[in-house]
């Protein structure tokens, strides 16, 4: 995984510069469409994304502000011309929504809706380098997060030393998979001379809502990215349970529980104009968390 986008960090009013849900995961040139809440095709273009290169949608429950974007991001990928398979993953509903509205729409997709229906926990896709597993969540209705789990990495070449020894390059693979190098005379090279450590392999969980339980953190454990939800403050808790939704104090003592080395918080309610109490909670209890704002790019590689 390379980097995650914010395309949307509001809850189901609107505020005005939050946008409803919608993040971009970028994993060896896929992009990763995480929720689609209204507005997201508009987000996707003030941030230079290209639609042809989504990949896969997942849309994780079938509330307004996860899913009111999918229908005009995937009508204007037809318009656009479209050929390559979109691969959605989601509630099993959601298909009907969108076989309804494209049959009185009369639109005809130019490219296949590969849909994958989300009602268990399970491994829902496999991709070079990355394992994507659903995990129920705690909501009004049917609610999955989705866990992102890269395999872990290969080791990289130390150019100058490999140069020197004048390794091949079509023995470059082998060493990237851990081989030591025999030269012409014999000479046996260790593999930890001519390559270095492999970059650090990153777990991600994407929690959208979510009325935290308390083993919730056994489905969570090990991520070295979480993504949570904190829709209200914590003098809000009566609200946050009613509405089954989490605090942001209740997301910082989950990650205090399972130590990711960064939180992300967002889904804010449009109460709050500022999200810097939000952010000031959660760090009270949990320092290395962010608060997710629009246009945020969050790089794997410096985390």
């Amino acid at each position: 995984m390379e980097k995650l986008t914010i395309l949307g960090c509001g809850s189901a009013l609107p505020a005005s510069g939050r946008h409803p849900t919608g993040q971009i995961l970028e994993h060896n040139g896929k992009f990763l469409l995480i929720d689609c809440g209204e507005g997201t095709q508009s987000r996707m273009r003030e941030n230079k994304i290209s639609f042809d290169k989504i990949s896969h949608i997942f849309i994780s429950h079938l509330h307004g502000d996860h899913y009111f974007g999918l229908p005009g991001l995937i009508s204007t990928m037809n318009l656009l011309g479209r050929t390559r398979d979109l691969h959605l993953f989601g509630p099993a509903g959601l298909i009907r929504i969108l076989e309804l509205q494209f049959e009185l729409g009369k639109t005809f997709l130019s490219f296949s809706l590969k849909f994958t229906p989300v009602e268990k926990e399970e491994d829902i896709l496999s991709l070079r380098g990355l394992k994507v597993q659903s995990i129920e969540l705690n909501h009004r209705l049917k609610c999955f997060g989705f866990i992102f789990k890269e395999e872990k990495k290969t080791r990289r070449i130390n150019g100058p030393v490999a140069k020197s020894v004048g390794v091949p390059h079509f023995f470059m693979d082998q060493l990237r998979l851990g081989e030591d190098y025999v030269d012409k005379d014999g000479n046996v090279i260790q593999n930890s001379v001519l390559t270095l450590e492999p970059k650090k392999s990153h777990t991600y969980a994407f929690c959208s809502d979510n009325r935290i339980q308390a083993d919730f953190c056994n489905k969570v454990k090990g991520v070295s990215v979480l993504y949570h939800e904190a829709t209200f403050l914590h003098q809000e808790l009566k609200k946050a349970k009613k509405t089954f939704h989490s605090t942001a104090k209740e997301a910082a003592l989950l990650a205090q529980e399972i130590k990711p080395d960064l939180l992300i918080l967002g889904h804010y309610s449009a109460r709050y104009r500022s999200v810097l109490p939000l952010l000031e909670e959660a760090k009270g209890i949990y320092k290395q968390t962010s608060a997710a704002t629009y246009k945020d790019i969050y790089d794997f590689s410096k985390i």
